[in-house]
């Protein structure tokens, strides 16, 4: 016997389980004992609706059968090309049977383990705990020393609680493996698919010592189909730019091989920055000259090229301040100096060499023009020629100077030298000589101090009038 109490929370009980809220996203069903179909919500409608049942109809005997077992067990039934797992709770008190039904494919996709994969693959609990690894996964779990039921490495399930995926890279024996990681929080595991990509890394790193033997475009072009690795050549307009270190001979005399090798290491790659910065191709080097050429394999045009390398060998000159200051440091006293000289010419440019050994470069007069200025620079001067004034002049200013014959050129030739940018020439650009016993350099854009550096100057042409006299007298 009952007392109300115990009546009145049973019929409370009665009364959750009768409801069946058509907006529910899940299949619900309600069926006599026997089976017979009474009521469906609108999913459970496109279930039946599959399975070929009407009101009225029998649902599968397993699910049926299914509601003398405790009701926290679920059943799997497939229903068409989805899973759902059933939850089927008798209610005697109405002759009726309660169906409750979810859609677990994509969660059944998610933890299918083929042993065939030929790819690693693992599943583990929310706490790291490896509790799945296929054949190929065995492999990878003994080389990390772990098994079944033990702890996977950390780092691969750190964060385990954001539901996303994540990709990580892990040295595993003498193989490198990259592991995606899809952490199922909703499910309380997580899956872990493993790729060996040691094959992969070995190429690239091949490629990155190729790459030091190409300039970055010329690797790049030929690594993106842009450029065929054949003889083959083609008639460009390029501007060209060559430079040296001033009495760089002397300085090696006077230099272990080791020191030279170093400080030349990086003047070269210093230089090479900012070449590549400007987007200049990288032609050679030749001791401590550098060649370098604008408009191939990829140009900005004619008159942006130019411009871009004469930009190029202004940051180059001032970049020298740093290297002046760096090799004294080191007790170099020898004057570090460069020179440097660009021209602008039509000029043959591609893959020249044999069949077995290849070399990107350019030749022709314009090269030897180029090289000829380079030659007659005065120290830390950029010298260009008039081919190249005429196409950075609105932006460079640059003065005038006489002209003058070079080697294997006919007619004189007219040069100028390159002071800075136009824009601000007037009030910004640097001032920059050097002799022996005498030094003068100013940068107005990083300038502090005026008036010390004023008293500085005032000291330095009080000098110079003493010396003046003295040589007089």
């Amino acid at each position: 016997m009952f007392d109300r109490k115990s009546v009145k929370s049973l019929q409370n009980h009665v009364d959750v389980l009768a409801k069946f809220p058509d907006q529910n996203p899940n299949p619900v069903f309600r069926t006599d004992e026997k089976g017979r179909l009474l009521y469906a919500n609108i999913p459970g409608q496109r279930l039946i609706d599959t399975l070929g049942i009407e009101i009225g109809g029998k649902l599968p005997d397993a699910l049926i059968a299914h509601s003398d077992k405790p009701v926290e067990d679920q059943l799997e039934l497939s229903v068409g090309a989805r899973t759902f797992a059933f939850h089927v709770v008798s209610v005697p008190e109405l002759s009726s049977i309660n169906i409750y039904g979810t859609d677990i494919t994509a969660m059944k996709a998610i933890t299918r383990f083929p042993d065939q994969n030929p790819n690693p693959v693992f599943k583990l609990d929310m706490n790291g705990v490896l509790t799945y690894a296929n054949e190929a996964g065995q492999r990878v779990v003994e080389d990390l020393g772990i098994c079944i039921g033990q702890q996977f490495p950390a780092k691969v399930v750190l964060n385990n609680d954001t539901p996303t995926d994540n990709r990580i890279e892990m040295l595993v024996g003498s193989s490198v493996f990259t592991f995606q990681i899809v952490h199922v929080p909703e499910f309380e595991f997580i899956n872990i698919y493993g790729t060996d990509i040691t094959a992969q890394k070995e190429n690239e790193s091949i490629l990155i010592k190729l790459a030091k033997y190409f300039s970055h475009h010329v690797f790049a072009s030929i690594f993106s189909g842009d450029l065929e690795v054949k003889i083959q050549t083609q008639r460009k307009k390029l501007t060209i730019f060559f430079s040296d270190i001033k009495g760089f001979g002397e300085i090696t005399e006077r230099l272990e091989p080791e020191e030279l090798t170093e400080l030349l290491t990086e003047y070269l790659t210093a230089m090479t920055d900012i070449a590549t910065k400007y987007g200049g191709t990288v032609d050679k080097y030749i001791g401590d000259a550098i060649m370098i050429f604008f408009g191939d394999p990829k140009t900005l045009g004619t008159k942006e090229d130019a411009l871009s390398c004469v930009s190029m060998a202004l940051e180059m000159k001032n970049a020298m301040q740093v290297f002046r200051r760096r090799w004294l440091d080191k007790g170099i006293s020898q004057p570090l100096d460069i020179r440097m000289g660009i021209h602008t010419d039509t000029c043959t440019v591609g893959n020249f060499g044999s069949q077995d050994r290849l070399d990107y470069t350019t030749i022709g007069n314009g090269v030897n023009l180029a090289s000829r200025l380079e030659s007659c620079a005065l120290p830390n001067q950029i010298l260009i020629s008039e081919e190249t004034y005429l196409l950075v002049r609105d932006t460079i200013a640059c003065e005038r100077l006489e002209k003058i014959v070079v080697k294997n050129i006919k007619h004189p030739v007219q040069t100028y030298e390159v002071r800075g940018q136009l824009s601000n020439a007037s009030n910004s650009m640097s001032i920059e000589e050097s002799d022996d016993g005498f030094r003068l350099y100013i940068d107005p854009e990083n300038i502090d101090d005026v008036i010390g550096k004023r008293l500085l100057l005032s000291e330095a042409l009080a000098l110079l009038d003493r010396l003046s006299k003295d040589k007089n007298e």
